[in-house]
């Protein structure tokens, strides 16, 4: 879940940016440092998620074949991280596809007004996935643990 959290978190970041640049919170100066800043972290958020979705299934069976009474505790475990993990791989997903708009706009594959509504779009869009993200997040953080 570190992984999903820290792409989350960039992405909640370049786009609060932008929220607090229109609302006259943040400088031009200050929300382009922020948006640098999570822009250059972002490939590593992408790459680490991938990283660790990989592995993910064998984290899902470590419950399976469990009898004792600690099981049920397993189980609604793994339930919540199941459903964190999903939200916190579309929140992600979000951000690796804005990285990629950016960079395709880099590439010259579109030029600064498409890129803009493509920017607008996704930033209008972001909160769904990002607080959904952090709901089922914190409903992990209170879910029962797995005794050892």
């Amino acid at each position: 879940m570190t992984s999903a959290r820290i792409a989350a978190g960039h992405w909640r970041e370049h786009v609060q940016a932008r929220t607090d640049l229109m609302a006259g919170k943040n400088t031009e100066e200050t929300t382009k440092a922020i948006w640098k800043r999570t822009r250059l972290a972002g490939p590593a958020d992408v790459a680490q998620l991938a990283t660790v979705t990989a592995t993910y299934d064998k984290v899902v069976r470590g419950c399976e074949g469990l009898t004792s009474p600690e099981a049920v505790a397993c189980a609604q475990r793994l339930t919540t991280l199941q459903a964190a993990a999903a939200s916190g791989r579309a929140a992600a997903g979000d951000w690796a596809a804005h990285l990629e708009m950016m960079r395709a706009h880099a590439d010259g594959d579109f030029g600064a007004e498409h890129a803009q509504e493509m920017w607008v779009t996704a930033w209008e869009n972001a909160a769904r996935n990002l607080n959904a993200f952090a709901r089922a997040d914190a409903a992990l953080a209170s879910a029962p643990a797995c005794p050892p």
